[in-house]
């Protein structure tokens, strides 16, 4: 169907013609969206199938060591002060905890600067310049001196990570199909746990050399190997990364192909685009919006309590500093199997995706209360209900997979994951002021009221998903009166995508749920 029919026969779900949207995107398109979409018949499921193994190869190891850095290097303030970075940098009260207010202050403030900035550069470029740079932050904080030098590396250093999270869910969702994306996503997502626990291990022979031989403390160790990694991880993003158009190891067949793969998607891909006014004011009149923001919100307050406090919370169980490093590898094996477990799962049974992520909620909120409220439990219990604290994560992890397939536009989509980020990061620091060091060593109130957040997460997540059958449910039916084939509406999604037509403005979208 040539796109001339396309804007004859469109029409969204309340039975307007959608032809200006349509028109104002052919207008601004840099490519032939009707020679893209007759291209995805071009090839065999064999040759897609070939190439998915090449960029997964690619790929997705660099993005797997990356995002493991990424989270070494949040809890490396955590492992650091058991060996002496409180005492090394003369850190008084709360000044620890407000360390990790600074990273999210700047988390958030460079969410919508970086969005914007990087949607006219090609994201490969773009985020491995911000790696090299993060990584050169974490080996000047192992040379702070002062809480004011500390200070100033997190702020650094939550600047230079802010676009990791929102840029790598764009990579998946411009290579991957949607029935792909979840499990590609976890696998780097896992890494916070499979790799953390690597470096956990290598944490703790660093710290104990260092100890043992009297030289550079132990923290200040850590931070020079995790920064070392992160520049040679950051060099390798720069080099390998990008959208199919952008990279240099695909023949142009191959970028054609690899482009044609994820057009079904309906959601484009992360090229440059212009920055669309519209589809941010069309944000805040979707419903779907203010659940991811409420939703980062609430799920990201507990998650400020693990990457701030888990050694210090082990530590008051009654650990030694080097026990509480090394007692933490059973709970990051655990949060990666049930991470990649999840995704695997889901990539099967697709329906499965927020009953499960409501699931791993609720299991953390009974740890938390768990630890929080036994006051005759021995350390081993202790130590074994909160090594389940991984988990919470899963959750997380399962829905932000979705959220640049689950929208369609590519301000939007920046938009969206840019203020989800913001969200993340204002619970990321309400979580690290809720255990107060005067409620050490246990933190019973701190833990227990993240408990509490935890059942308000798991009722946004039962909203969301109530929400999202209910719009596609709207839509099947406004298509059923339509008129249209199931091909011509296949088709017009597809036109829609390739024309930065948002999920709204499309009627042919249907959300993940």
């Amino acid at each position: 169907m040539p796109i001339s029919d396309v804007k004859a026969n469109e029409k969204d779900v309340r039975g307007v013609v959608a032809v200006d949207a349509v028109d104002e995107g052919l207008k601004t398109d840099n490519h032939n969206a009707e020679d893209v979409i007759l291209a995805e018949e071009s090839y065999s499921e064999e040759e897609y199938k070939r190439l998915r193994w090449k960029f997964d190869l690619t790929l997705m190891p660099i993005l797997m060591l990356t995002y493991g850095l990424q989270y070494a290097d949040k809890v490396s303030l955590s492992s650091g002060v058991v060996f002496g970075l409180k005492t090394d940098t003369h850190l008084t009260g709360d000044q620890y905890s407000l360390l990790t207010v600074y990273f999210y202050c700047a988390y958030l403030a460079g969410q919508i600067p970086m969005s914007f900035i990087t949607q006219r550069l090609p994201i490969g470029r773009a985020l491995g310049g911000t790696v090299i740079i993060w990584g050169m932050v974490v080996i000047g904080t192992g040379l702070c001196n002062n809480y004011l030098q500390l200070s100033m590396c997190r702020v650094l250093l939550g600047w230079m990570e802010c676009y990791v999270t929102p840029g790598f869910l764009l990579i998946i969702a411009s290579w991957y199909k949607r029935s792909e994306a979840t499990l590609r996503s976890c696998m780097y997502f896992a890494m916070n746990q499979f790799l953390g626990g690597i470096f956990n291990v290598i944490i703790y022979a660093i710290a104990k050399k260092a100890a043992a031989d009297g030289g550079i403390a132990g923290w200040r160790a850590i931070n020079f190997f995790l920064g070392s990694l992160t520049v040679v991880a950051g060099v390798l993003v720069f080099v390998f990364v990008g959208i199919p158009s952008d990279v240099w190891w695909l023949k142009k067949e191959q970028k054609k192909m690899a482009h044609s793969r994820i057009i079904s998607n309906g959601t484009g891909d992360a090229g440059q685009h212009p920055w669309r006014w519209t589809q941010i004011i069309e944000c805040f009149k979707d419903p779907q919006y203010y659940l991811i923001i409420l939703f980062n919100l609430t799920a990201t307050i507990p998650n400020g309590v693990i990457t701030t406090f888990t050694s210090l919370i082990f530590k008051g169980f009654g650990f030694t500093p080097l026990q509480s490093i090394l007692y933490q590898l059973p709970g990051n094996a655990m949060g990666f199997t049930v991470i990649i477990g999840t995704a695997i799962a889901v990539t099967y049974v697709p329906r499965c995706r927020f009953p499960l992520a409501i699931t791993w909620t609720v299991v953390e909120m009974v740890v938390f209360l768990y630890v929080g409220l036994a006051k005759n439990a021995s350390k081993w219990q202790l130590w074994a209900a909160f090594s389940f604290h991984s988990v919470l994560s899963c959750s997380t992890f399962l829905v932000w997979s979705i959220m640049p397939i689950n929208s369609a536009g590519r301000t939007k989509k920046s938009f969206i994951g840019a203020t989800a980020l913001i969200a993340y990061c204002a619970g990321n620091m309400i979580g690290s002021q809720t255990l107060r060091a005067s409620d050490a060593p246990r933190y019973l109130k701190g833990l227990t009221a993240n408990a509490i957040v935890m059942a308000i997460n798991a009722l946004v997540l039962v909203s969301w998903w109530t929400y999202l059958l209910w719009e596609n449910k709207k839509r099947d039916a406004a298509f059923e009166r339509s008129g249209l084939t199931v091909e011509e509406g296949e088709w017009q999604n597809k036109v829609a995508a390739e024309t930065d037509i948002t999920d709204r403005q499309n009627p042919h979208f249907r959300y993940l749920a």
